[in-house]
């Protein structure tokens, strides 16, 4: 397997501080060039602001909730949302099928995936869409 380097750039938006820490420390260590926000506000300005290979956007967020950042990006068409790939506790199929419809990479339930399992299927999304 090809390894990426360190220009791959990942955002992490998780307010679970313990989870978020977690995922920088794990993607770091595997090369990846690591930003994080806690919230949707936060999220959203980054976006904005820097480009991403690939952006893990948690749903249930503080302040503006994952599906409210897609919806303001949708309308500013500012961001490739083919770069977002949502994760979730939670099988909303509603929430899924809607952010699927703008465009999403896809879509990860947290509780399904050790953080491991997580980098891996993170570099199976990376590999499709440089194929």
């Amino acid at each position: 397997m090809a390894t990426l380097t360190n220009k791959t750039s990942i955002l992490i938006v998780e307010d679970e501080s313990y989870l978020r820490e977690l995922y920088v420390d794990i993607f770091t260590q595997d090369g990846f060039k690591v930003d994080a926000a806690k919230d949707g506000n936060e999220a959203y300005d980054k976006m904005n602001h820097h480009e991403y290979d690939l952006i893990l956007l948690d749903i249930i967020l503080p302040g503006m909730d994952g599906m409210q950042v897609l919806d303001k990006l949708v309308k500013e068409k500012k961001v490739k949302l083919s770069n977002v790939v949502l994760l979730t506790n939670l099988s909303q199929d509603i929430v899924i099928a809607k952010a699927l419809d703008y465009g999403v990479r896809g879509y990860l339930i947290k509780s399904d995936y050790t953080p491991e399992e997580l980098l891996k299927e993170t570099r199976s999304f990376l590999k499709n869409s440089h194929a």
